[in-house]
């Protein structure tokens, strides 16, 4: 099987994503969207679209670069939209 080769921007989502899935400052967030960039927490909101701009705007990248985790509610009863 031929292995995928990512470029610079998706091995960076990718490892922010995996980063993320685990990071205690992510995890804290429950019910919650949390964007993350460069494995940082940039930005936590209920609003995807106010999450993604204010992120992009705070880190000076373009909102595609951006990994947004949804952190699920302790009861799973409601998640951001």
């Amino acid at each position: 099987m031929e292995h995928l080769q990512l470029n610079d921007i998706d091995r960076q989502a990718s490892d922010d994503l995996r980063w993320g899935l685990r990071a205690p400052e992510v995890r804290q967030h429950a019910g919650k969207l949390v964007a993350v960039h460069k494995k940082r927490v940039v930005g936590v909101g209920t609003n995807r679209d106010a999450l993604v701009a204010e992120a992009s705007e705070k880190t000076k990248c373009p909102w595609q670069d951006l990994v947004i985790i949804v952190v699920p509610a302790a009861d799973l009863s409601e998640l951001p939209r």
